[in-house]
């Protein structure tokens, strides 16, 4: 067990001994100046009881913002606000496509037979007049969602910019975590060097094992900072992506709007004459199809009852094949019995031959040790 006075007898080094060791750091690939080495010295000062608790611990509250800003990123990219506005987009070109001669015709055509048919052909203009209205009131109001929408892209383009300072901040910080242990890691090297170099007892071995214990811990903390640091860096560039992507589909939501809607509310526009066009004859085509429909399906339907009723009339009450498949199935069932039998037997007498080589194995090792045990080195 360590014991935090034998692991925190180090010799402090002095500030420009700390200094020369800062420098030589590859401060570069962790994000640091020079100009950062108090705050290093800061950061350093929570490894001073150097235990078990305090390398688990060591850096926590920075992996748990650093954390936090990668949850609010996830849920950015997640935001169930955007895949709304999509399916907005996807309502204004659905609404648009409904507002076509052959899906009110289709309508007609499958609610009725001819009674029906007349019926609204009569009433066919009136009913377009009455659709083509209530498309651009539909169009009209997911306009006004589209643009709230809008609205919420922009605000996140600003929420983005402060994350990225954020995670620079965090970015800094890791650094700063992971240079003070690197000075750690070192002194903690320098202090077991200078152990191993006195009279060996078993004191000083069991000082030996707990700094070497606390090193690795400690090497594994560092490490896993660096992994966070990572991390971090992989995030901005993250961030710019979604910012852009943001700011194009605010462009794109205004060419929309702007362009797209009113060309389409145009064309719309136009399809009223062409349904006025159109109706008598597809209504007229309709009814012959319809028919036609009938009287094909009334043909099919005999000739298939016919055919169904015979073969059922000439069908034994149990098929020969099935006789055939029942007894094939008895005989194979009691064959594989019989082999799954026989292999169980063969696999409990190859089990029997392995547990007394096992057995064996066991014997020997513990003849081994005893004999080892009674002859001290």
């Amino acid at each position: 067990m360590t014991h935090p006075e034998q692991v925190n007898a180090v010799v402090e080094a002095t500030t420009e001994e700390n200094q020369q060791k800062f420098q030589a750091l590859n401060l570069q690939e962790i994000g640091l100046q020079p100009s950062d080495f108090d705050e290093v010295m800061a950061a350093r000062k929570e490894l001073a009881d150097l235990s078990h608790n305090s390398v688990a611990e060591y850096g926590k509250n920075i992996a748990t913002k650093t954390s936090t800003y990668t949850d609010e990123l996830l849920h950015l990219v997640q935001n169930k606000d955007l895949d709304a506005t999509g399916q907005k987009l996807n309502q204004v070109v659905q609404v648009a496509q409904q507002l076509n001669t052959s899906s009110i015709l289709n309508k007609s055509k499958s609610s009725g037979f001819f009674g029906s048919l007349i019926s609204k052909f009569k009433g066919a203009k009136q009913n377009f007049d009455q659709h083509f209205n209530s498309t651009k009131e539909q169009i009209d109001v997911l306009v006004k969602e589209i643009e709230t929408s809008q609205n919420g892209l922009k605000a996140r383009v600003d929420t983005l910019d402060k994350m990225f300072e954020g995670v620079q901040e965090e970015y800094k910080q890791l650094g700063i975590y992971i240079a003070a242990g690197q000075l750690k890691q070192q002194e903690i090297q320098q202090q077991i060097g200078q152990l191993t170099t006195q009279e060996q007892d078993q004191s000083t071995t069991q000082k030996v094992y707990d700094l070497n214990h606390l090193a690795n811990n400690l090497e594994k903390r560092v490490s896993d900072l660096q992994v966070l640091q990572q991390s971090a860096m992989q995030t901005l560039p993250m961030i710019r992506i979604i910012q852009s992507n943001n700011l194009m589909l605010v462009d794109k939501f205004y060419a929309i709007k702007n362009i797209t809607l009113p060309a389409w509310k145009n064309q719309i526009s136009l399809a009223i004459s062409l349904n006025e066009q159109k109706n008598s004859v597809q209504l007229a085509n309709s009814i012959d199809d319809a028919t036609n429909e009938l009287l094909r399906r009334n043909a099919d339907l005999l000739h298939q009852n016919s055919v169904d009723t015979a073969k059922a009339n000439q069908r034994s009450v149990i098929d020969i094949e099935t006789l055939e498949h029942v007894q094939n199935t008895l005989i194979k069932t009691v064959n594989d019995v019989i082999q799954v039998q026989k292999e169980g037997m063969q696999k409990r007498a190859e089990a029997t031959t392995r547990l007394r080589v096992l057995q064996d194995n066991l014997n020997h090792l513990v003849l081994e040790s005893s004999s080892s045990g009674s002859n001290p080195s």
